[in-house]
């Protein structure tokens, strides 16, 4: 596997899998999977404000590190962020997933209509 064919997952399609078992070919597949700390940090958000149980929710984090290559905020995604940001008006954590998405030379797969029309994004319906 080429490190192009690399996916990042944002949360909207981890919480599409975790609550509904959407899109569970994604995540049963050998791909390299990547994961901003943003987007864990919006998932157990998530899943705390549906009150699921705090015992579930430790299990589906874990599950989640286990299957992503987790990707920390650094300088140069920070930097990169900011540009975008200003060019396409995306929100904060937004340009930082993308740009995170494009420092690791990955494509990025969401349900989220804000990336529409970026390069290297694959809005699943």
């Amino acid at each position: 596997m080429k490190v192009t064919d690399s996916k990042l997952i944002d949360s909207s399609v981890w919480i599409a899998y975790l609550v509904n078992s959407s899109f569970s070919e994604i995540f049963e597949s050998d791909e390299m999977l990547f994961l901003s700390v943003l987007s864990l940090f919006e998932i157990k958000k998530i899943l705390t404000k549906q009150k699921i149980a705090p015992e579930q929710i430790t299990k589906s984090i874990d599950a989640i590190k286990k299957r992503s290559f987790l990707i920390n905020v650094d300088v140069n995604i920070s930097e990169l962020a900011a540009e975008i940001s200003s060019r396409n008006k995306l929100p904060a954590f937004d340009a930082l997933i993308y740009a995170s998405t494009l420092k690791n030379n990955a494509e990025l797969v969401t349900l989220d209509n804000d990336f529409r029309n970026l390069e290297r994004v694959r809005i699943l319906n």
